[in-house]
């Protein structure tokens, strides 16, 4: 994860809730300091903490990382830099990428869920 994720929190959070982050904080049970880090992109929470903000926000995992079609338009649309997001594509990425976008919605999908579970048995 990075400071596009901690971006992408951070626009769940208010998108999804009325939550301070005081308010997230004390129902993950960390301090404020801890969930800011997490939005700010300087710490990154574990599998159980990602379950319960989940909960909290109402998002399925996919959505809270990104991995649906609305998640990964708010990672690229976050970045500091969009062109560096798609200029420096390694040429497996490329072909990656043209793979995807001849996919249908059904496909896509199910590829959103593969890499979700891939991220999740990382952590």
């Amino acid at each position: 994860m990075s400071k596009s994720f901690g971006r992408h929190l951070r626009d769940l959070r208010k998108k999804h809730s009325k939550y301070s982050q005081q308010e997230m904080a004390d129902m993950l049970n960390i301090s404020r300091s801890t969930y800011t880090y997490y939005e700010t992109g300087k710490s990154e929470p574990g599998q159980e903490k990602l379950k319960k903000i989940c909960d909290i926000l109402s998002v399925d995992f996919n959505t809270l990382l990104g991995y649906t079609e609305e998640g990964m338009t708010a990672l690229v649309a976050s970045s500091d830099n969009k062109s560096d997001v798609t200029s420096n594509l390694t040429p497996t990425e490329e072909q990656i990428l043209l793979a995807y976008r001849s996919m249908n919605s059904e496909q896509k999908e199910f590829i959103g869920k593969q890499i979700a579970k891939i991220v999740k048995e990382k952590d």
